[in-house]
């Protein structure tokens, strides 16, 4: 046995080194950027070899306020407040705010929002939601002892505090304790008056959660990566802070990282109206995200065979060729090691199609969980002031980085916003992950993930869906009303995406969609093989011409015609000084540049 004097010496060197450790990894867990405004990341918990030159000059970009080290945090089975609170109290976001002489109907300007913030600030913020998960994705039962536990990143800047305290407590209503190890909240320079000292007081009620502060503005991508940086849980779930989770939406998430941590994973988007503030599910059908070669994101049904896959398994996850960057989660290792959100981009957009195309490129998958269902706000406007050329640049950045020779198309269908990369523009750290994971071209990806995504046929100079201006109906191939063994073109849902298909008009005249040429039978636009010396197409202002052989023209309107006893709106030709202006004018998806002129660029 050790003297006593001798045994409390040598606790009190075990303290002293434990505390020394706990400070070194707080302070070495700090991201910091370069002089050039590069993100620079030095933290032991982060592979090496991402965020920069650890020789660079830095400077400190953020402040924090209680910052914990979480990492030997005990799972709690109760999210009670930090401290011996009497009565086990925790004072609500907008209690703090009014304490600290705020109004809370401060700042409510629609117009500076883009919501209803009055509205939101009168619907309650702890409230029950329309469960929109599925009876059989009820039905499943998670090991929560089993699954990893997860970070919650909210990127913070000017929200209201309604819409951030309602997200607040649907996490903490909705969320099985133990699965949460910390929310970290990111503010992003915010000047309201109520997210200073009120909210810094709010978050110190609890003990798993932070606040960091930017000292200037950062943008989606580099706020994300900071939050990344400081987590220590083994899962990321980003956040917006005006999303809100609904029954069950965590599991799902955590359940499919833990099957192969190469997953990024999607929460089914449902939706909060920015003016109502009612909860609803997106449309009937499951969505998934898909992306256009302009780069621009969108939602679009499942297809044909996705949604019999989805029938017969409704509690899967299914693929996605893209993202939403509102809610997703990813093995916080894995996120940093693919390179985590590429903060060579600007302040907002375009994020979440870059990384779906580098994770499914690079070995990864994106997926979707029809189980796991957070709603998110999708504000009419964007409340900080943005530069759309931002959103180019993030774009043309995508571009440049994974298409390869197809970013050719990219240019055809964004030439008259976007211009080539700048010299300048350096690419170096995407180059060391296509290295490192052996990452594939992206014909791959229109191969094995996203053949939707069709490439126009050469000399193309409209191309996308045939849309009526008058009706806003789109147009396509009819199933069963032919002329011979020709389908005709006949009236369609724009949004049925795999069934209007899309038309090519070509510079030599042809119309075509799917290979086959568009020809005129008896006035009706049919869907033929291509014949040399037929009529020639012309898009004129926009009223879509038929010249035929002998030299005569006429327009393309939408006709209501009796076919096999049933009326149906159809495309046919007639007199272009004998028509109803209204349902004469058409589109042809997007004008193409030049082709030349813009791979020229490109």
């Amino acid at each position: 046995m050790f003297p006593r004097n001798l045994r409390f010496f040598l606790k009190l060197i075990v303290v002293l080194a434990w505390s020394s450790m706990v400070a070194w990894v707080i302070n070495t867990h700090r991201p910091t950027f370069t002089g050039d405004g590069r993100l620079l990341v030095n933290s032991p918990l982060m592979e090496p070899g991402y965020g920069g030159d650890s020789n660079s000059a830095v400077k400190r970009n953020w402040k924090s306020s209680n910052v914990a080290n979480l990492a030997n945090r005990k799972r709690k089975n109760e999210f009670g407040p930090k401290g011996n609170n009497a009565g086990n109290y925790r004072q609500s976001f907008s209690d703090i705010i009014q304490e600290f002489g705020i109004s809370l109907f401060k700042d409510t300007d629609p117009s500076r929002f883009f919501i209803n913030v009055n509205k939101s600030h009168a619907t309650p913020v702890s409230r029950e939601v329309p469960a929109t998960r599925s009876a059989e994705c009820a039905s499943v039962l998670y090991d929560n002892a089993t699954l990893p536990v997860a970070s919650i990143v909210i990127p913070l800047h000017n929200e209201p505090w309604s819409t951030f305290e309602r997200l607040i407590n649907s996490i903490l209503k909705n969320s099985p304790p133990p699965l949460i190890h910390e929310i970290i909240i990111i503010d992003d320079l915010s000047n309201l008056e109520h997210l200073g000292a009120p909210l810094d007081k709010y978050v110190a009620q609890f003990d798993f959660m932070q606040i960091h502060r930017a000292h200037e503005r950062l943008g989606s991508m580099k706020t994300r990566f900071v939050g990344t940086s400081i987590a220590t849980g083994e899962v990321v779930v980003f956040l917006d802070s005006h999303t809100e989770v609904n029954i069950g939406w965590l599991e799902p998430l955590l359940y499919e990282i833990d099957k192969d941590r190469r997953t990024i994973i999607q929460p089914s988007i449902d939706l909060v109206d920015p003016e109502t503030f009612q909860y609803r599910r997106y449309f009937a059908n499951d969505m998934r995200g898909h992306f256009q070669w302009s780069m621009a994101y969108s939602f679009v049904p499942l297809t044909p065979k996705q949604k019999a896959e989805v029938a017969a398994k409704p509690t899967k996850a299914f693929n996605t060729p893209a993202i939403v960057g509102c809610a997703f989660a990813v093995n916080r290792k894995y996120f940093l090691d693919i390179g985590g959100l590429d903060t060579g981009m600007r302040i907002w957009g375009g994020e979440d199609v870059e990384l779906s195309i580098r994770v499914w490129l690079c070995g990864g998958s994106m997926k979707i969980s029809p189980c796991s269902h957070v709603a998110h706000i999708f504000k009419s406007g964007h409340p900080f002031k943005m530069d759309y050329s931002d959103l180019i640049h993030n774009n043309r950045r995508t571009a440049e980085m994974w298409l390869g020779d197809y970013k050719r198309y990219f240019y055809y269908f964004s030439s008259a916003l976007a211009q080539s990369a700048e010299p300048s523009e350096k690419f170096d750290e995407m180059d060391k992950i296509k290295q490192k994971f052996k990452c594939k071209g992206f014909d791959w990806l229109l191969q094995n993930v996203y053949p939707e995504l069709e490439v126009p046929p050469e000399g193309s100079e409209h191309f996308g869906h045939l849309r009526n201006l008058g009706s806003g109906y789109c147009f396509g191939p009819s199933e069963n009303r032919v002329l011979g063994d020709n389908p005709i073109i006949v009236i369609g849902d724009c949004f049925a995406y795999y069934k209007v298909r899309n038309f090519a008009l070509l510079g030599n005249g042809q119309l075509k969609m799917d290979g086959k040429c568009i020809e005129v039978d008896r006035d009706y636009l049919i869907v033929t093989p291509c014949i040399t010396g037929s009529g020639r197409w012309d898009m004129k202002q926009k009223l879509l011409v038929y010249a035929d052989d002998d030299g005569s023209s006429k327009c393309v309107g939408q006709v209501v015609k009796t076919i096999n006893l049933v009326e149906t709106a159809v495309a046919m030709t007639l007199s272009c000084t004998d028509y109803e202006l209204k349902y004469v004018e058409w589109e042809i998806g997007t004008k193409l540049s030049k082709m030349e002129e813009s791979w020229a660029k490109a």
